[in-house]
């Protein structure tokens, strides 16, 4: 265990260096230091400081900080930037890309984001008969204006440059937009095409008007598409404190991995099969984070159930706190971005909780009948998790779910029977038939029950 938590304390100090950073230079750190010198600085303090983190580990615990700080430091410098852009502000800008998503606006309109060149841009109040799918080619002339900031409290201008966003697009009474289909598209929109051709598959195999509320939820949670979902009905999860069960997280992919353990448990448990079961494993895995959209949360998972899986294929022992701290340093390194945003710090959060907190409050009540024991499974995981989130989410939002744990408990096996049910639904599209219709109708039965649930929470 002294390694495992000699590890976990690297990664933690990894990030707190990264954040520390993050928050005492923001992006004023962009436009003073020269790309190559804050590479070159990066360079050599990581050569100087390896050898001594290499013969004495109490050094490690005081230099990895500046590793992770270092790491922001570079990304900073090396962002784009609003000068290198090709759009302008202006009533009339002909602009040209390559549609690289869309979805809807909190307004319920059409938006369509677009890579012009090496930036992206997003078309709103895209009108409805326009069609399109990612991957296509847009030419339009609409109005362009610079982000900026709404509010004090959330620095937008920030969060879209991290995307690539320095301008917004807006179609007006005189606004022109013409797509055209491509027969051929760039292949880092595959995974977008691939999502807009499930969503359009979710759509007909459950096509009644009275399905619409069934069909957002499903298109959630799938694949975290939330455009679709009624605003009351977001608040109402938002409140009762299973918000998260809506967005793509590690739960989903642990359904998957679960799942994937028993269909191919058939391959037996010799050495080669347990390899090759492995294999399969982390090249499904990723394969749903890919077609996702590559969420923190979901991303962390990915990494996570890889470096698990790789110990095996290594032939040593599974450690799920060496996955996380392992899983933490590589996406931050990856991604120096990445700890500063809440879904990252509240997916570490509550996994940090499962392997330190949890075993702790599951070992204070002894329950010998099993049904017993899963809900008090559920309930311990629930308070760990609780725990560490809770003053994240204080700090951010400045709320606290009080019924959230009756809304976890309540909600969590609905979800996990609705997981299940998606494919089969997908799979069997005759709604006319009896039989075949069943998992479609269980589906609705199903996210019902579970928005039903939400709106009573919320509403105590």
């Amino acid at each position: 265990m002294r390694r495992e938590m000699f590890l976990f304390i690297t990664a933690l100090l990894f990030t707190a260096g990264n954040l520390t950073a993050a928050y005492l230079c923001g992006n004023n750190v962009h436009g003073y230091w020269h790309p190559s010198v804050a590479a070159a600085v990066a360079t050599v303090l990581t050569a100087v400081i390896l050898p001594f983190c290499i013969k004495c580990s109490r050094l490690t615990f005081l230099l990895f900080p500046l590793l992770g700080a270092t790491g922001y430091l570079c990304m900073e410098t090396m962002r784009p930037d609003v000068r290198g852009s090709l759009l302008r502000d202006g009533r009339s800008v002909d602009i040209q890309g390559i549609i690289t998503d869309g979805g809807r606006s909190s307004s319920g309109n059409p938006f369509l984001e677009v890579a012009v060149g090496n930036e992206n841009t997003i078309i709103y109040n895209v009108p409805d008969n326009v069609p399109w799918m990612p991957g296509d080619s847009a030419h339009a002339t609409v109005r362009c204006s610079r982000v900026s900031n709404f509010s004090e409290d959330f620095d937008y201008q920030g969060y879209m440059g991290d995307r690539g966003i320095f301008y917004t697009c807006f179609c007006g009474k005189y606004s022109t937009i013409n797509v055209i289909t491509n027969a051929s598209y760039p292949l880092r929109v595959l995974p977008a095409r691939l999502r807009w051709k499930f969503s359009a598959a979710v759509d007909a195999a459950l096509p009644s008007e009275g399905m619409a509320q069934t069909r957002a939820v499903v298109k959630a949670l799938a694949y975290g598409y939330q455009d679709e979902i009624p605003a009351d009905i977001e608040e109402s999860f938002r409140q009762s404190g299973a918000i998260h069960l809506l967005a793509l997280s590690g739960m989903h992919l642990g359904l998957l991995y679960g799942l994937l353990l028993k269909l191919l448990a058939f391959t037996g448990n010799s050495p080669a099969a347990r390899r090759v079961r492995s294999i399969i494993i982390i090249l499904a895995l990723w394969a749903f984070t890919i077609f996702t959209g590559c969420g923190v949360s979901i991303l962390r998972a990915a990494v996570m159930f890889s470096i698990y899986e790789a110990g095996a294929l290594a032939g040593r022992r599974r450690n799920g706190l060496n996955a996380l701290s392992l899983s933490a340093i590589i996406i931050t390194v990856a991604d120096p971005a990445a700890p500063s945003r809440i879904s990252f710090q509240l997916s570490y959060a509550a996994m940090t909780a499962i392997f330190l907190i949890f075993p702790y409050l599951r070992g204070i009540v002894t329950v010998r009948n099993k049904a017993l024991g899963k809900i008090a499974d559920a309930c311990a995981m629930t308070i760990a998790c609780q725990a560490t989130t809770a003053p994240i989410i204080m700090l951010h939002f400045g709320t606290f779910a009080f019924f959230s744990l009756l809304a976890n408990l309540l909600c969590t096996p609905i979800v996990s029977i609705a997981m299940l049910l998606i494919p089969a639904v997908l799979i069997i599209q005759d709604t006319a038939n009896t039989i075949l219709g069943l998992p479609g109708r269980l589906l609705e039965l199903a996210i019902e029950l579970f928005i039903r649930i939400n709106a009573t929470i919320s509403s105590l």
